[in-house]
């Protein structure tokens, strides 16, 4: 089946919104964790925190990706984990995420709707068309020679 050119848009559009979304949402922790395991005065105990943590998170992200769920507990494991590391540093990720969070919330996920609604309804339109080319070459009367 071949995509129209705006199916294709409309999926980019969508792709783009999602990756912005996760983006928004798990950078800043990663960007924390990374400072956290990087940090010389962050003792071994608060390493070791921050590391099971973040394979717990991970675990409940791979979980998130399979069963499609929309999970924000994998955020806050890791933070749990880097309270335990730094938690006189941890005010401004609280703060970045609680604006992330609502950008996700009033922004993306209606943006992701919109476009994902789209794209299912332009990539059906696509079929539609093609079933229709082909009706028309079939119903086509042969010529004789």
């Amino acid at each position: 089946m071949a995509k129209s050119e705006f199916t294709k848009s409309v999926q980019m559009r969508l792709w783009l919104y999602r990756i912005l979304d996760w983006a928004i949402l798990f950078l800043p922790v990663f960007i924390y964790i990374v400072m956290a395991l990087a940090d010389g005065g962050v003792t071994k105990a608060g390493k070791v925190s921050v590391v099971a943590t973040v394979m717990v998170a991970l675990i409940l992200t791979i979980f998130n990706i399979f069963r499609q769920k929309e999970l924000r507990c994998p955020i806050w494991i890791s933070i749990i984990g880097l309270y335990v590391a730094f938690k006189e540093q941890l005010l401004p990720l609280i703060i970045i995420l609680a604006i992330s969070t609502t950008l996700d919330e009033l922004l993306f996920k209606s943006l992701i709707g919109y476009y994902k609604a789209k794209y299912i309804s332009s990539k059906t339109y696509d079929e539609r068309k093609e079933e229709e080319k082909e009706q028309e070459a079939e119903s086509l009367p042969t010529t004789r020679s």
